[in-house]
């Protein structure tokens, strides 16, 4: 018999949410505990659940219940909160699939994979095929396979005007960053903690060579006193999986105001046909994923978003031909007004071909802004992951931590920075490339902190 990932949302409130949904993080019988009794109703239909995700809560839709969120900026604990519906991650018969959707009370989501967005195929000119790369000149253009030579660092730290906010005294010190992904290595990276659960993956454990590794590696760029949180998937790359990394998330805001902004390089690599799929995360703006990133929003954290790999030049091979391309390649939570969503730029502040495309299918005016990739971070000669000149951080998987760690450093600076603020800031500071205004491959232009620190500055923000 067929069976169906879904994430099943049912009508359930409880005064005391956070609370027991911290019991069922703890206690793998409570989660079992609290999706049965969440499903009790619907015995038959053939519903399993999955046993390695706890119910996730899920607040009111209606704007003013989110205004109790914005307290979760304080680093005092807040008051539990009261959630209106339950969502359990569970398998149906696909013969039941029709009969629980018309079900009153119910609303049935798919539980969708996500892909990590950097490019495995992207190689590099060798060091004598092309010249040392200068600062960039804002010319623009095209970098495509073979990609231009990735660079060090250092080259970045000076193209984003790091130092000058270094100069300050600041380098992203008491600024906690969360990486939502497949883990890090807390032998290499400050790790201070994230999402624990008993038998799975603890924070800091992943291989230094993880997808989430390099996403700490490229934080570290503008913001090297930063500390991370590490939220990962647990093997659950999926929809269910993100959802419950943003729900540690909000459960650690209301403690203590961490972390105080994420980082997201991931997304889906394609469009599914809206009248098959009609509230997919790509069709629907209500998918439980993206109410839950606002409600981490709406806390105060800000969450930066890559823009994906299906750029129409020269997209990464695990994109599908549906999903390439302007008007169809930024999608889903990556296309969220509330995110930060972020291109991807070389060091001569040329577009990288596979960097997706605007306007986003929610937001129009997406991406937001650009930042780097195609560098020597945790990978490349000398780095942590090691490898030669061929290998190196990339993809919007690579810039989106860099911008990131830009919005760390900022907030060192004015911690009381609001993600709106952060966002406009990184949006006026940008370096516009080609014509004025936004454009769908860059946004409003390449992040430079300097330029938003001084901006910020002038207007007494943040303090």
């Amino acid at each position: 018999m067929t069976k169906v990932s879904i994430l099943l949302e049912v009508e359930q409130s409880n005064d005391s949410a956070f609370e027991m949904h911290a019991a069922a993080v703890a206690s793998e019988t409570e989660a079992l505990r609290q999706s049965e009794q969440a499903l009790s109703d619907l015995a038959e239909f053939g519903i399993e659940i999955t046993g390695d995700v706890e119910p996730v809560p899920m607040f009111s839709t209606k704007t003013e219940a989110h205004l109790e969120f914005g307290a979760f900026a304080s680093a005092d604990t807040n008051p539990d909160a009261a959630s209106d519906t339950m969502v359990v991650a569970c398998e149906v018969p696909s013969s039941k699939l029709e009969a629980l959707r018309a079900r009153p009370g119910t609303k049935v989501w798919p539980n969708s994979r996500l892909t990590l967005l950097d490019d495995p195929q992207a190689t590099a000119l060798g060091p004598d095929d092309d010249a040392v790369i200068d600062l960039a000149d804002s010319r623009g253009g095209i970098d495509c396979r073979p990609f231009r030579p990735a660079v060090e660092i250092e080259v970045l730290r000076t193209l984003l005007g790091a130092r000058r906010v270094w100069e300050d005294g600041y380098r992203g010190q008491n600024v906690v960053v969360g990486i939502i992904d497949e883990g890090v290595n807390g032998d290499t990276y400050p790790v201070l903690g994230g999402f624990a659960k008993q038998g799975a993956q603890q924070p800091g454990q992943a291989p230094i060579s993880s997808h989430g590794s390099m996403c700490a590696a490229d934080i570290l760029v503008a913001a090297p006193a930063a500390k991370l949180y590490d939220y990962p998937f647990l093997g659950i790359p999926n929809s269910g999986g993100a959802l419950r990394m943003f729900q540690a998330v909000l459960d650690q805001r209301r403690i203590d105001g961490t972390p105080h902004l994420t980082n997201n390089s991931y997304g889906f690599v394609g469009v599914p046909p809206q009248a098959s799929f009609p509230n997919h995360e790509v069709h629907d703006i209500d998918h439980p994923l993206h109410r839950k990133i606002r409600e981490v929003v709406a806390s105060g954290a800000a969450a930066f978003f890559a823009a994906g790999n299906c750029g129409a030049q020269c997209p990464s091979a695990a994109c599908h031909s549906s999903g390439i391309g302007p008007g169809q390649s930024i999608h889903a939570s990556n296309a969220l007004l509330e995110v930060i969503t972020v291109a991807a730029a070389n060091s001569r502040h040329e577009r990288i071909g596979y960097s997706s495309q605007g306007p986003g299918m929610f937001e129009p005016q997406k991406p937001d802004v650009a930042s780097f990739s195609h560098f020597f971070g945790n990978s490349g000669p000398g780095r942590p992951a090691g490898g030669g000149v061929n290998s190196f951080d990339n993809g919007t998987s690579a810039a989106t931590p860099v911008a990131a760690g830009v919005g760390a450093l900022l907030l060192s600076a004015m911690p009381g920075l609001t993600p709106d603020q952060i966002k406009t800031s990184l949006i006026q500071g940008a370096i516009n490339i080609g014509a004025p205004g936004w454009d769908a491959g860059l946004g409003h232009g390449v992040v430079n902190a300097a330029a938003s620190y001084d901006i910020l500055r002038r207007q007494g923000a943040g303090v």
